[in-house]
C-alpha cells in the first residue's frame, strides 16, 4: 500500500474517532446546546446510540491499524545456514551472477533479469535479445542449464527454475554485416 493511501487510511480513522466520540458527548448531554433527541429518531435509544459508538470505535482502530501498519519489505537477500551459521547473499549479487552466464553465452545481445527466492528455491526470470538466424530451443536450453548449474555450484541455492523471454531479435547487427 503506497503512502497516500495510508495517509488517507489514518485519516479516516481520526474522522470515524472524532464521529463516534461527538455521539457519546450528544448522547450524555455533555455538549450545551446540542439535544441528542433533537436530531436523533425515536427509535434510538442510549443501547442502539451505543452500539453505533462501539462500532464506529472498532472500524476506527481496524483503519488506524492498517494505516500505520508497516511495510513489508520484499527480501533483498538469500539465506543459506551452514553449520557454522548463517550466510546471506544478496539478490543483486545473484542477479550479477545470472549476467555473467548470459554474457558469456553466444548470440545475446541485450539482457534484462530477475531472481526471486521462493521456499522450493531460486526462480530466476531472464529477458534476451537474441541476433538473428539463431537456433532458440539450444541456445535456451543451454542458457537455462548453465545458468542453473552455474549458480547451483556458486551459492549452493538451488535453483527452482530458469525462465527465459526472448523478447526481440536483433536485426541491427544482421543490417551491419550486409
Amino acid at each position: 500500500m503506497n503512502t497516500f493511501a495510508r495517509i488517507i487510511l489514518v485519516f479516516l480513522s481520526l474522522l470515524l474517532i472524532g464521529a463516534s466520540l461527538f455521539l457519546l458527548a450528544a448522547n450524555y448531554d455533555l455538549i450545551p446546546g446540542i439535544a441528542m433527541s433533537s436530531w436523533m429518531p425515536g427509535w434510538a435509544n442510549e443501547a442502539i446510540v451505543l452500539a453505533a459508538v462501539g462500532a464506529l470505535l472498532l472500524l476506527a482502530l481496524i483503519l488506524l491499524i492498517l494505516g500505520l501498519k508497516p511495510k513489508k519489505k520484499a527480501s533483498n537477500a538469500v539465506v543459506k545456514g551452514s553449520e557454522f551459521g548463517e550466510v546471506m547473499i544478496s539478490i543483486t549479487a545473484v542477479e550479477n551472477m545470472v549476467l555473467r552466464v548470459v554474457q558469456q553465452t553466444r548470440s545475446i545481445k541485450d539482457v534484462s533479469r530477475k531472481v526471486v527466492f521462493t521456499p522450493d528455491g531460486l526462480v530466476v526470470r531472464i529477458v534476451i535479445n537474441v541476433m538473428p538466424d539463431i537456433a532458440l530451443p539450444e541456445l535456451i536450453t543451454e542458457l537455462q542449464s548453465r545458468t542453473k548449474e552455474y549458480l547451483e555450484e556458486i551459492t549452493g541455492i538451488t535453483v527452482h527454475e530458469v525462465k527465459v523471454l526472448v523478447e526481440n531479435v536483433n536485426m541491427d547487427q544482421a543490417a551491419s554485416k550486409k
